[in-house]
């Protein structure tokens, strides 16, 4: 496959960077405490955490980093915070990001789409001149195989509530209810959703 035939670049980048008031608050919880950002922005974000700890313990903790904090699960948070300098750059590099997982309170690893090599570059030289210590793990062309924005919507908003956790934390129904549609239409699309991403899996790892 030439190069012009192939579609958008995938990137696994790991950044270090200590300015986000989540992780350093969940990095003196535990180790089993997880964050990850929803929606980035230049100026606001959205983060996820999920915690081991008594979540009426961890409330006015989080309250203290933000006047926006919802109660989303039985153990996780939604709270919006002022922008790292992570966010800020990617926020504005017209990159998408897939995921994205602490690894530690400085670390995070994200997965971008982003449109080329060039692009990708020159991400990754704004970001050293924060002296934010990108490293490019791994990169990978987009194939056909990947979600359409609908599946893209229903695997988040599945996977945000807990539906894949080993112990379930809601069903496909209370998902279908969040989304307002029918549950046959959820199972459906979330069935040739996960389908894709492994045949990806398969066909870009084994």
């Amino acid at each position: 496959m030439s190069q012009k035939d192939r579609g958008a670049l995938i990137a696994l980048i790991e950044i270090s960077r200590t300015n986000c008031p989540v992780t350093n608050l969940a990095s003196t919880l535990g180790e089993e405490d997880k964050v990850e950002q929803l929606r980035i922005g230049e100026n606001k974000t959205l983060h996820r955490i999920e915690t081991s700890h008594d979540v009426q313990e961890i409330l006015p903790k989080l309250q203290k980093i933000s006047h926006s904090v919802m109660r989303v699960g039985k153990n996780g948070f939604w709270i919006e915070t002022p922008s790292c300098s992570t966010c800020s750059i990617l926020s504005s590099s017209n990159v998408v990001v897939l995921s994205s997982r602490n690894l530690d309170s400085k670390r995070i690893l994200y997965r971008l789409m982003i449109q080329n090599e060039s692009r990708l570059n020159i991400l990754e030289k704004n970001l050293e001149s924060a002296g934010l210590k990108p490293r490019i793990l791994e990169t990978e062309y987009e194939t056909h195989s990947l979600l359409t924005e609908r599946e893209k919507e229903v695997v988040k908003v599945a996977y945000g509530h807990g539906y894949f956790e080993p112990e379930r934390e809601i069903s496909m129904t209370e998902v279908a209810h969040i989304m307002n549609v029918s549950t046959p239409s959820l199972s459906d699309v979330l069935r040739r959703g996960t389908k894709k991403m492994i045949k990806s899996y398969v066909d870009n790892r084994l």
